[in-house]
């Protein structure tokens, strides 16, 4: 376990690599690029929404928990949520975010970024309220720092303005 100060929080963080060697990895695809560029061709307005701590809004199944479990200089502790550091953890965490934003045309995830996209502001709003509303059913935290709504082009994930 280490102890890592980052903007004023205590974060903590393992190194399960003893659990990642006989843990069976979940596979779910992860979306290229080139897939959300194509699905979004013509798309003239555009918001970016931010999942709050990403994995750590999943919560870990008792018995997975209790494998997560770790050593400290005043006692042992296991995490109830998914940490960061199992080899897993991203495809579960794209899995769910799939299944929330499914059957809603004009939204997209990759990892802790949700796309929107329309050709109208209309359209746009439209989506946006959808992905609100489902977000809200998933008890799903947004950073509104990171939140970048109705803008004519944004850059998602890490990739040049669209």
């Amino acid at each position: 376990m280490v102890a890592v100060v980052r903007n004023g929080k205590v974060r903590i963080c393992i190194d399960p690599s003893d659990l990642n060697k006989v843990m069976l990895r979940e596979h779910h695809p992860m979306k290229t690029v080139e897939e959300v560029v194509s699905e979004i061709a013509g798309a003239q307005v555009f918001s970016v929404l931010d999942a709050k701590s990403g994995f750590l809004q999943i919560c870990v199944h008792e018995e997975s928990s209790f494998l997560t479990t770790f050593n400290t200089p005043v006692g042992r502790y296991r995490w109830l949520r998914l940490p960061f550091g199992i080899k897993s953890a991203p495809e579960i965490f794209q899995r769910i975010m799939d299944q929330m934003l499914e059957g809603i045309s004009g939204a997209t995830a990759v990892m802790d970024d949700i796309l929107v996209a329309a050709r109208t502001v209309e359209e746009h709003d439209i989506i946006l309220r959808k992905v609100i509303d489902r977000t809200t059913q998933y008890n799903l935290k947004l950073n509104m720092d990171k939140c970048l709504i109705r803008r004519s082009e944004v850059q998602y994930v890490g990739h040049p303005k669209y």
